[in-house]
Formats: C-alpha cells, sequence, structure tokens
C-alpha cells in the first residue's frame, strides 16, 4: 500500500483498540469490525462509541464472520446446513438490485417465520439440520402446525391467534422449497423431498377462491361518473357551490383516468400534462421503487376525457401544465356516487379492473392488456383475473361464426 494511502487511512481509522480488527474512526469516535466479506474487506459498524461495549459486539461480529465463511465452504463443497442455505437464498436476494425492497423484507420476515415455527414444530433448530433430513412428513406436519396451530399476532394486534391464512402457509413452504433446490444444486441432497404441485398436505397449494368480478356495464359507470358531477342544491351551500363543482369535477375526472387507462390511484395522482401525447399517455409508475413508466394507446373515451379536461380548466382560468389533478384520491366522491347511482360500491382497484374488461370485450388479447397495466409477468395474473371474461367473449364470438 502506498505511503500516502497509508496515511490517509491513519488519520481515519485508530487501530490502537487493543484487540484484533476493532477499529475505531477518529471523526466518529465509532468502532467498527474489519471483516473479510467474499474476499473483500470490509467494515462494519458496531453501533457504539463505548469501547467495552464494542468489544462484545465485536466478538459476535467476527464469530458470525467465521459462520458465515465455513457455510460458503460448506455450501460449495456439498455439505452445507439449512442454515447456510438459508444465508446463500438471502444473499443473493439482497445483491439482486431489480429487487424491491419490499420484496427483500417480505423474503426476511418468511425467513424468520420459517424458522421460528420449525422449532416450534418439530423441537429441533431448522439451521442445524442437513438438507438431507428434511422429509415429506416434515413439511406436510409443518404446513398443518401453521395453518392451525403456529400462535402469531397480525399487523401489531395486542392478541395473538392462531394460525397463519392459506397463502402465509405457501409462500413459507415455498422459500423453504427454494432453499432445498439451492441444495440440490450443490450435491447436499439428491432431491428436493416434497413438490408443491400436487398437495401434500395442509394449506400448502390450496386454492384460494377468487371473488369474481362484479363491474357495472359501461352505460352504469357513465352514470356513476356523471353522479360524481353532481352537486345538491341547498341554500347553505351556495357560497361553496363553484368549489363543490370544481371538486366534483376533477374527483369524476380522476376515477374516469383509471378507468379508461388501466392507471393505479398513485399514477394517476401524479399524471403530467407533459404525459399526455397526441395517440397515448405515459403512465409513470409508483407501485414500487424499480418500477417503470409505460405508454398506454389513447382508446376513444380517454383521449375525449382528456379534451374536455383541458377545456374545463380552460374555461376556469386554470394552467394545462405540471400536475393534472390537485386531489390524490376519489374515493369518497366514488363510493357516494355509486349509491346514489344504485350501483355496487366501487373502489379505485375496481376501475383498474373496469378498464381490463372493456379491453377484453373489445378483443385486446391479454398479454397486450397486461402490458398497459403494467404487469411484469407477461399476462400471468392477468390471465388469473380476467380469464373468465376471456373466455365469455370468446364463446360469444364463437357464436357469430357462420359458414353460410
Amino acid at each position: 500500500m502506498p505511503t500516502e494511502q497509508k496515511s490517509a487511512d491513519e488519520r481515519v481509522w485508530d487501530c490502537a483498540t487493543g484487540v484484533q480488527n476493532l477499529l475505531r474512526n477518529r471523526a466518529s469516535g465509532r468502532y467498527y469490525t474489519r471483516v473479510m466479506v467474499d474476499g473483500r474487506r470490509r467494515m462494519q459498524s458496531l453501533q457504539t462509541a463505548r469501547w467495552s461495549i464494542a468489544k462484545l459486539r465485536h466478538a459476535d461480529a467476527m464469530a458470525k464472520a467465521q459462520r458465515q465463511r465455513r457455510g460458503v465452504v460448506r455450501v460449495g463443497t456439498g455439505n452445507g446446513l439449512m442454515g447456510d442455505l438459508l444465508d446463500r437464498l438471502l444473499k443473493d436476494y439482497e445483491a439482486n438490485t431489480a429487487r424491491a425492497d419490499r420484496s427483500k423484507q417480505t423474503l426476511r420476515s418468511t425467513i424468520e417465520r420459517l424458522e421460528s415455527h420449525w422449532q416450534k414444530c418439530h423441537g429441533v433448530e431448522l439451521r442445524a439440520m442437513k438438507p438431507s433430513r428434511i422429509t415429506l412428513d416434515q413439511a406436510r406436519d409443518f404446513a398443518n402446525y401453521l395453518h392451525g396451530q403456529a400462535r402469531h399476532q397480525q399487523n401489531k394486534a395486542k392478541k395473538s391467534k392462531f394460525g397463519y391464512k392459506a397463502s402465509t402457509v405457501n409462500t413459507t413452504l415455498e422459500v423453504m422449497h427454494r432453499v432445498l433446490r439451492i441444495g440440490v444444486e450443490s450435491g447436499a441432497l439428491p432431491a428436493v423431498p416434497f413438490d408443491l404441485n400436487p398437495v401434500i398436505g395442509g394449506p400448502l397449494r390450496k386454492p384460494e377462491l377468487q371473488n369474481k368480478l362484479r363491474l357495472p356495464s359501461s352505460a352504469q359507470m357513465k352514470a356513476v361518473f356523471i353522479e360524481m358531477r353532481r352537486v345538491p342544491d341547498a341554500e347553505n351551500l351556495t357560497e361553496m357551490r363553484n368549489y363543490l363543482v370544481d371538486r366534483g369535477a376533477e374527483s369524476a375526472e380522476f376515477a374516469e383516468l383509471m378507468a379508461y387507462s388501466g392507471a393505479r390511484r398513485g399514477e394517476a395522482e401524479v399524471f403530467d400534462w407533459a404525459d399526455d401525447l397526441p395517440d397515448w399517455i405515459v403512465v409513470r409508475g409508483t407501485k414500487t421503487a424499480t418500477s417503470r413508466a409505460r405508454e398506454v394507446p389513447k382508446i376513444p373515451a380517454l383521449r375525449e376525457l382528456l379534451e374536455r379536461m383541458r377545456a374545463r380548466r380552460a374555461s376556469i382560468g386554470r394552467n394545462v401544465t405540471g400536475r393534472v389533478f390537485t386531489i390524490k384520491d376519489c374515493r369518497e366522491g366514488l363510493e357516494a356516487a355509486c349509491k346514489r347511482a344504485g350501483v355496487e360500491r366501487l373502489t379505485h382497484h375496481s376501475l383498474r379492473h373496469f378498464f381490463a374488461t372493456i379491453c377484453i370485450e373489445a378483443g385486446v388479447d391479454i398479454p397486450t392488456i397486461s402490458r398497459w397495466m403494467g404487469h411484469a409477468d407477461g399476462g400471468v395474473l392477468a390471465m388469473k383475473t380476467y380469464g373468465h371474461l376471456r373466455r365469455e367473449h370468446s364463446i360469444a364470438a364463437a357464436a357469430k361464426v357462420s359458414t353460410a
């Protein structure tokens, strides 16, 4: 190492702590552990400026690093334990920059659930087990335990409850299955001892019934939008009438934009006039940190809506630059309008479903609809959600085919 670099390091780090690889940052006074990770040295903060506490935390950090290095060796030689494989899965997942932070946190929570309840169910620590010791019966018993006996608190509730819902059980078993597949790839076991399909017991892969979409017709939806713009006549509302008219109109426009473009609530909220292009609009994804903007072509209803929106704003002296909406949602206006129009309650997401439905009825294929709606799975979710509509449309179309 060059002399200049050494002197720079010495100005930053105080190595005279009396403990090997325990360093103190001269600027902050906090202690750090210097560890070797994947062949590279890195500084791990011990979150303290007290030497006595830092010494204990340093010992824990060094022991953990040593366990991880041994785990990497075991996985590489085909002798990895379940804990080694879990660490490998989490490390690879967190290193993937395409994964959202929320997705990574979900995996961490699932692994914690898996480890905690496996020990409660079977009386042994999962991390210390060899993958070859996992059996089909253990997986079946664990699924049943999670579904019926596992005690947990949901959403910070004061009281705990017994049993996770089927989707949570499925997710937990799926993570375990992925870990065991890593074991197969590394040579730790010849094959995964259980499959996720068909059902092996408990709620594993238990189909969760999805409520059939119940959406209004196009005529009913237009009636809802009319009701959203309606302002009741009342003497005490005279002074606020102009404000309420503008508010109702903007709320209806917010709902119509979602219904005719498939935009999510957050995407409609950030819609900008610069995103209104001649033949399509740009919908800027807001669902996750990695969501991308997408182009949605203007169907006739959307084109007519945007023209009306521009004309209305111009008539009251509002600019047509920058953010289109001053509101963040239209829930209250939508629910009240549904009651007045005699239509079953609609949500923001119902409007998104409505867009997919009218596109299917117009003959648009599901992969295309999936792209317009910002799905990244090529149409899997759309087919699952709207497949029955596609079949109904196909049957109706087939009835029109004639050989005459």
